[in-house]
């Protein structure tokens, strides 16, 4: 994992997002000095950088998808359309997945699994064996997809944060509302890997460190979920199942190829994240609306949660 910004950072900096919006149809610096829209040339290298703008022969362009009011509702009624014919294929497992957890006493921990470690998680290595979405080089520089639709979904789903040391990651479900994980990236999180592994008893200072978090019980046992892919877990098991038919029914109902034309995407895969993306809000929509998973509290009541709030949303995963 590379300790490079976040585009979001960079766009919310200064006055950039107004010069990514500017840029969108492609402007030289003399058309840009004429729009009187104040920014320095640090700006222009920064954005281009961060590959959010290209400079090809004197004229500046965004390099991001940035969809208006109209093209966002076209986008979002086919990935509607594209939900409701995965829904009844992923339901069953769902549940089951919901159910599991319950009866591991994590049940608070469904939304954030089903999201971060299944549809935002799994899938994309899935993606990759397919071949329809690029694998990113992240030792250097941030890399990814960056885009703006407009307007913002109702529910804030969030992303998905990663602390990784070798094959164990420490990964948590974020939101733009929520301030409970601000602080995760400054904790010693790799301390909590020996104990996910079975190999060490957390010592007094552990505890301490992660005791507003409530990741250990009473007894000083781990209480956020542990995922071990390397065992015959069942948590993993439903997590594939749900792939596996979400991935094939994906595939069948989205035609690709016309999606990238319509919104003039740069090329099939960012066609793919962009538009799963949308997908997969619907998805978590519908589980919601069907009562199979509800909002962690530090979403849906960010001005009430606290820092115990942070473990419903967190997980650590042992690959194999």
């Amino acid at each position: 994992m590379n300790n490079s910004y976040h585009p979001s950072s960079i766009v919310s900096a200064d006055n950039n997002l107004q010069l990514l919006l500017s840029l969108k149809n492609g402007l030289t610096r003399k058309q840009i000095d004429s729009l009187k829209i104040p920014y320095i040339r640090s700006q222009l290298l920064l954005l281009e950088a961060y590959q959010l703008i290209n400079k090809t022969d004197g004229i500046y362009k965004t390099a991001i998808p940035i969809l208006d009011s109209e093209q966002t509702s076209r986008l979002r009624t086919q990935s509607l359309f594209t939900a409701n014919k995965i829904y009844p294929e992923i339901e069953k497992e769902c549940r089951d997945l919901v159910a599991y957890l319950a009866t591991q006493n994590r049940l608070n921990n469904a939304y954030s699994i089903l999201f971060s470690y299944v549809l935002d998680g799994l899938i994309w290595t899935q993606f990759e064996k397919e071949g329809i979405v690029e694998e990113w080089d992240t030792t250097g520089i941030w890399s990814g997809n960056y885009w703006f639709l407009t307007p913002k979904r109702e529910v804030d789903c969030g992303g998905t944060n990663s602390l990784t040391n070798e094959n164990i990651a420490f990964k948590w479900n974020w939101s733009y509302s929520e301030k409970v994980t601000d602080d995760l990236w400054g904790k010693n999180i790799e301390a909590l890997f020996p104990f996910a592994q079975g190999k060490s008893i957390p010592n007094k200072e552990i505890i301490n460190e992660f005791a507003d978090y409530g990741f250990f019980d009473k007894d000083s046992r781990l209480t956020i979920p542990v995922i071990n892919e390397k065992e015959n877990n069942y948590l993993h098991s439903l997590s594939l199942k749900i792939i596996d038919k979400l991935l094939l029914t994906f595939k069948a109902e989205t035609d690709f190829e016309q999606i990238k034309t319509s919104y003039q995407f740069s090329n099939t895969s960012e066609t793919v994240v962009v538009f799963y993306h949308e997908v997969m809000f619907d998805l978590m929509d519908m589980l919601i609306e069907k009562q199979i998973i509800q909002l962690p509290k530090a979403f849906k009541s960010p001005e009430k949660s606290t820092l115990k709030d942070a473990a419903d949303l967190c997980f650590i995963v042992i690959s194999k």
